[in-house]
């Protein structure tokens, strides 16, 4: 019975070491298998990509080789920022295998561009920005997935992307050029946009960090965007139209929130904030100018087509004395609306100016 008792105990230790190399086997392979799957991989399928943008109404263009084995690469890894783990989350989007030189080699082009035309360092910041601005905005994936941001690669690769895509692949360039950077999350307004270390005096939500909204043309650096509640794109920063031109279209526009701010880190500074602040100041001044003086004109013009209606019925009644006294205070009328919009017009002028600064 005890002899029994030992050849049953010595099966079961044999059993379960046999189970336990069994398993140890698996989880090798698995774990090769895994890390098979995930390593970079040999660049394969390669696509010419063209880019071309403008800054300072200057066009700009280059090109870039990328590969669709790559692409697939960072397609597979993982994504997702989340609730209580933004940090974690949103840093593993800044961390590129050695043998990916994308960054640096966009980085180094965007630079040489900005040699080549003599801008300063704050100027190849814009410069840097108005590029990623040019990216399309994906208004079919906004509605779909706004919780899975691309990797800086994917987004290069598809050649346009939501807030967050665009906002991960100028972060990651402002890095590579050195400047301290950081990102703005407006987790009430489903936003999110990268930001650059500027004077602490000048920046936003004294945060020491400047907003770069990439999602939409015409941002400046420093200057909160308003916000389309349906695409939520920025709103772009586009010329003010004539008085003659006017559509009056407008969108359904509204304020950003105070957003929750991640990933900083330090480096150089941009001061090109001081000069833009300034000048949206005088924006804004001139901005108020056009809303009141339309109303002025506006008015003006109601006026003046209800003085025309009498002049007609006058003319039409044969009343002669009475549209010969009328005529003079009509024509001082057409006098006046064409001085307002010559000068509606010179304030536009002026403001479209500004915002190509």
């Amino acid at each position: 019975m005890e002899t029994k008792t030992r050849k049953s105990n010595r099966f079961c230790l044999r059993s379960f070491f046999v189970s336990l190399i069994f398993i140890v086997l698996l989880l090798i392979i698995a774990g090769f298998l895994f890390w098979q799957y995930l390593k970079f991989p040999t660049l394969s399928g390669p696509v010419t990509k063209s880019y071309s943008w403008s800054y300072k109404e200057t066009s700009y263009d280059f090109t870039e080789t990328l590969y669709q084995s790559t692409a697939s690469y960072y397609a597979k890894k993982i994504k997702g920022i989340y609730s209580n783990f933004e940090e974690r989350s949103l840093s593993k989007y800044f961390k590129y295998p050695q043998k990916d030189k994308t960054i640096p080699e966009i980085t180094e082009k965007l630079e040489a561009k900005a040699t080549e035309k003599k801008l300063s360092s704050d100027q190849t910041i814009d410069l840097a920005l108005n590029y990623v601005q040019e990216f399309p905005y994906d208004e079919a994936r906004a509605k779909t997935d706004l919780t899975h941001p691309r990797y800086p690669y994917e987004t290069l690769y598809e050649e346009k992307g939501i807030c967050s895509d665009k906002t991960l692949l100028l972060v990651a360039i402002l890095r590579e050029m050195g400047y301290g950077t950081a990102i703005f999350m407006y987790e009430n307004d489903q936003h999110m946009a990268p930001a650059v270390q500027c004077p602490v005096e000048y920046s936003n939500y004294k945060s020491g960090y400047c907003i770069a909204e990439t999602t939409a043309l015409g941002h400046k650096i420093g200057i909160i965007p308003q916000l389309d509640q349906k695409s939520l794109q920025a709103v772009s920063r586009m010329a003010v139209q004539t008085f003659e031109n006017q559509n009056g279209a407008q969108s359904n526009q509204k304020k950003l929130s105070t957003p929750e701010i991640y990933s900083k880190t330090t480096g150089k500074s941009y001061q090109g904030v001081i000069q833009t602040i300034a000048n949206e100041k005088e924006i804004g001044e001139i901005s108020t100018y056009l809303d009141q003086e339309k109303l002025k004109i506006d008015s003006s013009e109601a006026e003046m087509t209800k003085l025309k209606e009498e002049l007609d019925l006058y003319e039409k009644q044969d009343s002669i004395t009475k549209y010969n006294n009328l005529v003079p205070r009509y024509n001082n009328l057409i006098a006046t609306i064409r001085a307002q919009i010559e000068e509606y017009n010179q304030k536009v002028n002026r403001y479209n100016d500004l915002i190509k600064q």
